[in-house]
């Protein structure tokens, strides 16, 4: 039984990997409940709250980098915090009206809607637009990097324990 139960904690992770490529499927959020529900599950072990609180200290750090870095692109493009605001409700209502593009479309269209309406100057807004583009992709390649990193203490976990 704790070979199946590590087995498909093994798979929702792997999920959990993949929705950082589909945004529409789970992500981090995934790959920590995996951690504890195989926690909860097949034991704690003597290393497994260690590891589980490094899990958890990274995913919360993951949830922070994405806003924070999408945000930060913006905002060097000129985005004021308003328009980064915007483009955050934007994103998280586009994720709701039109999965899997809404989010991207809704965080795009938020903060060049906001800052033309401020500036009321098209290519400033683009500008800002492209930024949180930009910041995107890197909070993107950021978070991949981090529901790797889990993934990668879980499997420690799994070995030592």
């Amino acid at each position: 039984m704790e070979s199946l139960l590590t087995i498909v904690a093994g798979i929702l992770m792997l999920v959990g990997l993949l929705g950082i490529f589909l945004p529409f499927v789970p992500d981090i959020l995934l790959i920590w409940g995996a951690a504890l529900g195989y926690g909860l599950l097949v034991g704690w072990g003597e290393l497994g709250p260690w590891l589980f609180g490094l899990i958890t200290l990274l995913g919360l750090l993951a949830a922070a980098a994405e806003a924070w870095v999408s945000g930060a692109g913006a905002y060097k493009a000129g985005a004021s915090p308003w328009s980064i605001l915007a483009g955050l409700a934007g994103g998280v209502a586009g994720f709701f009206l039109l999965p899997p593009l809404g989010m991207v479309i809704g965080l795009l269209a938020g903060t060049f809607l906001v800052e033309y309406l401020r500036r009321k100057d098209a290519k400033q807004a683009g500008r800002a637009m492209v930024g949180m583009g930009l910041g995107y992709g890197v909070s993107f390649v950021v978070k991949l990097v981090f529901g790797l990193t889990m993934v990668g203490a879980w499997v420690a976990w799994v070995a030592l324990g």
